[in-house]
């Protein structure tokens, strides 16, 4: 995948100061044109009952929000002033639509979208329903950074979580395609073999052919879920970036039960490739 048009998606001017430079950098080694998307999510007020009726305040954007726009926006401006490629710098007006129509009509284009990751602790909930809604939605491979990540190339080692899904195949792919030049990639599969794994030996030769280091590594399930278990074999085997289908079940499922997805997207030390 060549990335000619990158879009980071922007929650909380904390995270803006991190973020938007490693954005930048991989803009400026990509010659990307870069898109920073800044979603607001107006306020509406409950204001009462009238009769059988429920009334509400009209929509606003609060104070601390709207001091978070502006440190968001000039900490944008900042990072890209003087830089070798071109940008533009989306904030939702208020009342336009909602926050989440906003965000996935903004990053359509995108070859890649980053976004930051919204732990549990330290992020606010909505924000963290929006980046949901980003991997689900979007129809674009989202690449999470992990909170503080420096400016930095990734690519050169790369681990990829293997299951016989449509997602995990398109992560597969996008990985592949972000990867560097004779880059190592390792292809993981957690459980005790079935169906997917011929298909995964037809991937690991595809890559081949692509003059990448191909390891295809087997796992047990353990008393780890499968996010930790990524996590353990990527720190064993020195990756610089995680792959993954995301939500390969249904809303309900993921709702009630977990998922792997969120456990990479609250945990990661590494940055992660989600493909919905």
């Amino acid at each position: 995948m060549t990335i000619k048009s990158l879009a980071v998606a922007l929650f909380s001017a904390k995270e803006a100061q991190w973020l938007i430079p490693a954005a930048a950098d991989m803009a400026s080694r990509t010659g990307a044109h870069l898109t920073g998307v800044l979603p607001m999510e107006a306020q509406v007020p409950f204001a009462g009952t009238e009769g059988s009726l429920v009334s509400y305040g009209a929509a606003f954007i609060p104070e601390w929000q709207r001091q978070e726009a502006v440190a968001i926006a000039e900490a944008f401006q900042a990072a890209v002033a003087g830089r070798d490629f071109l940008s533009d710098f989306r904030q939702q007006p208020l009342g336009s639509e909602s926050a989440e129509n906003f965000l996935l009509e903004n990053v359509a284009a995108a070859d890649l979208v980053l976004a930051g990751q919204c732990p549990k602790k330290g992020s606010r909930h909505s924000n963290r329903q929006l980046q949901e809604q980003l991997i689900r939605h979007s129809g674009r491979p989202v690449l999470i950074l992990p909170d503080g990540w420096p400016p930095a190339p990734i690519g050169t080692n790369i681990l990829i979580g293997w299951s016989n899904t449509r997602e995990a195949i398109r992560a597969a792919h996008y990985a592949r395609a972000l990867a560097q030049p004779g880059a190592s990639i390792s292809i993981l599969h957690i459980g005790d073999g079935g169906l997917g794994l011929a298909c995964r030996e037809d991937i690991a030769a595809a890559f081949d052919r692509h003059g990448h280091a191909v390891t295809l590594i087997d796992r047990e399930r353990t008393a780890l879920d499968t996010g930790s278990m990524l996590v353990k074999v990527a720190v064993e085997c020195g990756a610089d970036m995680l792959a993954a289908g995301a939500f390969g079940h249904s809303w309900a499922y993921d709702f009630v039960i977990g998922a792997a997805t969120r456990e990479l997207l609250e945990r990661s030390k590494l940055p992660v490739l989600f493909s919905k």
